[in-house]
């Protein structure tokens, strides 16, 4: 059985950010708060744009930031 952070880094590496970062949402150990945040809202910005962008937030900004912290914490 592989794990979580296999199966999320397999999924980034081969280019399907929204699965890797599906994943990756429900992490505990190795992320702040702060991280999580970041790799939630990404997430929830691929998924559901438009709303994000009634809040006055930049959907493309927040997915960055989410893949960031992937790549630094995780990858």
């Amino acid at each position: 059985m592989r794990k979580k952070t296999e199966l999320a880094k397999e999924a980034y590496r081969s280019g399907n950010v929204k699965k890797a970062l599906w994943i990756a949402k429900s992490f505990r150990i190795g992320l702040s708060k702060d991280d999580r945040d970041k790799i939630v809202r990404a997430y929830e910005c691929l998924v559901h744009p438009d709303f994000y962008l009634m809040l006055g937030k930049s959907p493309e900004e927040e997915i960055e930031k989410g893949k960031r912290v992937f790549e630094e914490k995780i990858l």
